[in-house]
């Protein structure tokens, strides 16, 4: 296992925990205010704003559940470089989507409407500033993996 007895590997997990609680936290509570806000949408007739409500608690779920599994992974197999790989474009790609949807928008396939979010609350600025620190110390934690993989085939040819 390459946490153990590995000081900098333990200090970068404790960081990279320390900044993947709170997004999973926001990403759980975000889905269910919006399951609920689609219900209610949906009880006073306005099917295209309950339609939206609905896309975005499907999404915030599914992230929540996303990082949570890879998150696992990544302590139950260290050495498996997918999860790393897996959490690290998934959360550039969900920047990306954020970006896109305060600067453009987003469509929601299947439907002819577009999600376009002008305005930031707290769970924005928790969950984009933990996403965008919590990819170095993962990023660093990858490069240790190959370094010991490197290390280790380095000795078995020497």
């Amino acid at each position: 296992m390459i946490f153990k007895n590995n000081k900098h590997m333990t200090i970068l997990s404790i960081i990279f925990i320390g900044f993947m609680i709170p997004n999973v936290i926001v990403y759980v509570e975000h889905s269910l205010l919006e399951f609920g806000e689609s219900q209610s949408s949906s009880q006073q007739g306005m099917v295209n704003k309950s339609t939206r409500q609905l896309g975005e608690g499907v999404f915030f779920g599914l992230v929540a559940i996303g990082y949570v599994v890879t998150t696992v992974l990544i302590f139950v197999k260290p050495n498996n470089v997918i999860p790393y790989y897996v959490l690290l474009i998934g959360t550039v790609s969900i920047l990306t989507v954020y970006y896109f949807r305060a600067t453009t928008g987003i469509p929601i396939p299947g439907t002819e409407l577009i999600i376009k979010e002008y305005a930031i609350d707290y769970r924005d600025v928790i969950t984009k500033i933990s996403q965008q620190a919590f990819v170095i110390p993962l990023a660093m934690m990858l490069q240790r993996i190959y370094d010991v993989k490197y290390q280790n085939e380095k000795t078995i040819t020497t």
